[in-house]
């Protein structure tokens, strides 16, 4: 087990340790950080496994006692964690001291070896994190033992483990509502994607707590110690119009914003305002800072380009006229002689800033408007993505002139960026796809990046160039690796309309958004070590989920096209994840005998996955249209589909390949269906503002009854357990329940819900209707008696998709699919037909922080910039 060093070891090392000529290390600290923070991610991945390498006899040996004694003296805090994980010896080291453990029946001693917990963290391996995972599911006493010493801590001086046992019961994805964690001590505990719904903290110590993304509704923090608290984010800043774009200055000190006709200005530290630059005639398209933070440059849709003083007075210098349309985009090259700007003239012109201010070139090889212009870091080369689908490279030393067009986008190009060590130039485009591109050689296509549903307006590179960002009208920010695996790291939601621009801030940790929405948003960026979320799920918006009949699984589907399978017995996990369509997952449902899942998607096919054994696809049911409802008989005979083409399918499962049946008389697209329990009968709602009751046994597939009174599209429709009453949603805001039997009436209609109702789902016991909104809220209705009563909030984004899982105690619980790419299970517990307490029990990995009813008034050390951004998220 990781133990302390001995100094005699420490003092006779240097002696076999590897040399570096010259010396790296007699430099001063701070001279050598400074250094390390310069290079790019790989030169600074070489420094480092130099400055680590144990050695013997010149030879290099594995010693990772050793190795993480040079990485902790050597490296940087900030860069540990990714030397570590991508070392494979440590990783490798890490696990089968886990697995000592194990086999000793000392594992729940691991949150007392404090360094090797760390070095746990550090890894940030999926693989450990499994493993851990699992062993809190296996052991139901080492819950309890972890939470015993979190409980320890209110009295005991024992902080450092405490931290550790709560550390690690989040990363095993325990859910802690409700718990009374008053007086707690467990200072730097990372708490992030924890649920913490209505626990209580009163008077505990949680400094230096990681809290990214956590969900603290109702939570009560009176007399809590916040002292350095970091929630991975910055207060929103609310504009009065929509934010065209951002911008830092390379030295850190200033933000600048693009809004409406003017550009304001900000400490980026603080996010105070001092000073607004107006004097446009119209909207300001593209804002940029010269390298050495003199110049503030400005182009509008008033087809000129303004140059301002950043600093001082801060007053118009001069503006530069010349362009016949909207001026798009704007750059300044690196030395500050020249300024660059791309307009809906199909044109890109060179100004000079220093000497005679003058147009000192015009490019002219675009055939439709430019979008966006960008100059490599060494100023030989400019770069503009145009309407006409092409990136252009253009040489400007010497003789300007064009030397590439890189051809690949289906659509206009919205931004381009290089790299800073010029290796690279990133597109985004309105085919929704972020390309990456060579600059030398032979300037060949290096990867294409998909995962945005809409056009991406803006993209931007790290300084140390392991990152890039996109904006997108999707209203996401994603995170890209650009060095290794170029993966999606992480998707950002919460922004409630497109984004237009992207910015990372001089130090690299945050990234910044302007957006649609009159809002900037600020994000962490992770640490070098950061790979995909370990349990985090979907990437895009969840827009289904259903649980099987025994309530061990839940199936979930979303527009990145892809089916998770999620177990549902002890600590919630994701077991699997089903690749094969091609577009957006619509809808999924399982077989009664929990054996097959199937999904519709928006690529025209209904899938049939297994479940049990390999969880392969066992067939695909090709329809002509997008699918956007899929459902199985109880008896596993049939499967329905609704689609956009107006009709619903019911294909026999056990014959494959027959053609389905097809059920015709909507006029508009089918959004949903839904089979009763005794199989007698398929209901699908419609775009038309129609239910339609079907027959499903041969002979009497015929149209029974169609439902009319909603005056919005039918949204979900769903029979009650006993078939005796069928429920529909809508967008006209209304929930209302109709008559299966007899004369098929209306029987009473749900009204208070401020916009467009999703879903609708019974519960088992027929007693409950729960309803998901595009108002950011859930409704359990009482079928008995019709009221509302409870409402679910604190939501981010909309609620696509709502589920029971089927239960007979006095608790159910209840999943909700929201528009912010995440799964939530609440608690619903109730007794004599009311419902009584509602709270949140678990939730797939979110991004946003919730703190809606968070009580925060006597909290201690809180600072300024933390307590605003807990006020906006709804805390008192």
């Amino acid at each position: 087990m990781l133990t302390s060093i001995s100094p005699s070891a420490i003092n006779h090392y240097p002696l076999t340790q590897k040399t570096l000529k010259p010396s790296f290390l007699s430099l001063s600290l701070e001279i050598r950080e400074q250094i390390e923070d310069l290079l790019n991610f790989s030169g600074r991945q070489a420094l480092f496994k130099a400055l680590t390498t144990v050695t013997c006899n010149g030879e290099p040996i594995e010693a990772p006692v050793l190795k993480l004694h040079l990485i902790n003296e050597r490296i940087q805090k900030k860069y540990q964690g990714a030397l570590i994980s991508s070392d494979e010896g440590l990783r490798k080291f890490a696990m089968s001291q886990l697995q000592n453990l194990l086999d000793l029946g000392q594992f729940d001693e691991i949150v007392e070896k404090t360094a090797f917990f760390e070095l746990l963290q550090l890894a940030n391996d999926p693989e450990i994190f499994k493993f851990l995972q699992e062993r809190v599911q296996q052991d139901t006493q080492l819950k309890e033992k972890l939470l015993n010493w979190v409980e320890r801590s209110k009295t005991e001086e024992v902080q450092p483990i405490s931290a550790n046992a709560l550390t690690l019961l989040i990363k095993a994805g325990v859910g802690l509502s409700r718990r009374d964690f008053r007086r707690i001590r467990v200072p730097g505990a990372d708490l992030s994607h924890g649920v913490f719904d209505s626990t209580q903290f009163q008077g505990a110590d949680l400094t230096g707590v990681k809290w990214k993304g956590s969900w603290l509704s109702g939570a009560n923090l009176d007399g809590a110690n916040l002292a350095r608290v970091d929630f991975g984010e910055k207060p929103t800043l609310g504009m009065n119009g929509r934010v065209q774009d951002c911008c830092y200055s390379p030295d850190g000190r200033w933000l600048a914003l693009a809004e409406r006709n003017a550009i304001h200005l900000y400490k980026a530290d603080t996010l105070q305002k001092i000073h607004t630059y107006s004097g446009h005639e119209h909207e300001v398209q593209a804002i940029a800072f010269s390298s050495d933070g003199q110049w503030l440059a400005s182009g509008s849709m008033d087809k000129t380009v303004k140059l301002w003083h950043a600093t001082g007075e801060r007053t118009l210098v001069r503006s530069y006229a010349g362009h016949t349309h909207h001026v798009k985009s704007i750059a300044f090259s690196n030395d500050g002689q020249w300024l660059a700007s791309g307009s809906g003239d199909s044109t890109v012109m060179l100004w000079r800033v220093v000497g005679e201010p003058a147009l000192s070139h015009s490019f002219t090889a675009h055939t439709d408007g430019v979008l966006s212009v960008a100059f490599s870091s060494d100023g030989q080369w400019l770069a503009s993505g145009g309407y006409d689908c092409t990136v252009k490279l253009w040489r400007v030393t010497d003789e300007p002139t064009l030397v590439h067009s890189y051809i690949g986008h289906e659509r206009g190009v919205m931004s381009v960026a290089f790299s800073n060590d010029g290796q690279w130039l990133a597109s985004g485009s309105y085919d929704g796809k972020v390309k990456l591109w060579n600059v030398a050689d032979d300037y060949a296509l290096a990867h294409s990046y998909e995962g945005h549903s809409a056009w991406v307006n803006s993209v931007v590179f790290s300084s140390d160039g392991q990152w890039l960002a996109s904006g997108s009208m999707d209203k996401t920010v994603k995170l890209w690796r650009v060095a290794g695996k170029r993966a999606l790291i992480c998707s950002h939601t919460g922004h409630t309309h497109a984004v237009n621009s992207v910015a990372f801030s001089s130090d690299g940790q945050w990234l910044t958004s302007g957006s649609d929405d009159s809002t900037v948003k600020f994000w962490r960026v992770p640490d070098d070590s950061a790979s995909p979320p370990r349990h985090a799920g979907h990437t895009n918006s969840v827009n289904s989920v259903a649980f099987s009949n025994d309530g061990q699984w839940l199936a979930s589907g979303s527009n990145d096209s892809t089916v998770k399978l999620w177990r549902m017995i002890g600590p919630n996990s994701l077991v699997h994840s089903y690749t094969g369509h091609t577009n957006a997952v619509t809808s999924v449902a399982f077989s009664n005998d929990g054996q097959w899942l199937v999904s519709g998607s928006g690529d025209s096919t209904v899938k049939r996955w297994g479940v049990v054994g390999e969880r392969a696809l066992a067939y695909s049911y090709n329809g002509l249209a997008w699918m956007r409802s899929v459902a199985l008989s109880n008896d596993g005979q049939w499967l329905a589909s609704g689609s956009v083409d107006g009709k619903a399918y019911l294909w026999r499962v056990a014959a494959e390949r027959a053609l389905p049946h097809i059920y015709t008389g909507h006029t508009s697209w089918v959004n949903s269906v839904a089979f009763s329990n005794d199989g007698q009968w398929l209901a699908s709602g419609s775009l038309d503002q129609t239910i339609k009751l079907w027959g499903v046994a041969v002979g009497r597939r015929l149209l029974a009854h169609s439902y009319t009174g909603h005056t919005g599209s039918v949204t979900s429709v769903a029979f009650s357990g006993n078939g005796q009453w069928l429920v529909s949603a809508s967008e006209d805001k209304t929930v209302k329940l109709w008559h299966v039997g007899g004369e098929r009436a209306l029987a009473y209609s749900y009204t208070g819900h401020m916009n467009h109702v999703n879903s609708v789902a019974f519960s088992s016991d027929g007693q409950w209707i729960a309803s998901g909104s595009k108002d950011q809220t859930v409704r359990l209705w009482s079928v008995l008696t019709g009221d509302c009563q409870a409402i679910l909030k604190s939501f981010v984004g909309a609620i696509n998709n709502v589920a029971w899982k089927p239960s007979q105690d006095d608790a159910a619980i209840l999943a909700t699919a929201g528009a912010d790419n995440t799964i939530r299970l609440w608690k619903i517990r109730y007794s004599s037909g009311k419902v009584g307490t509602a709270s949140l029990d678990w939730t797939s990995q979110q991004d946003t922080l919730v703190a809606t009813g968070a009580l925060i008034q006597n909290a201690h050390n809180l600072s300024p910039q933390n307590a605003a951004l807990l006020r906006q998220r709804g805390a008192i």
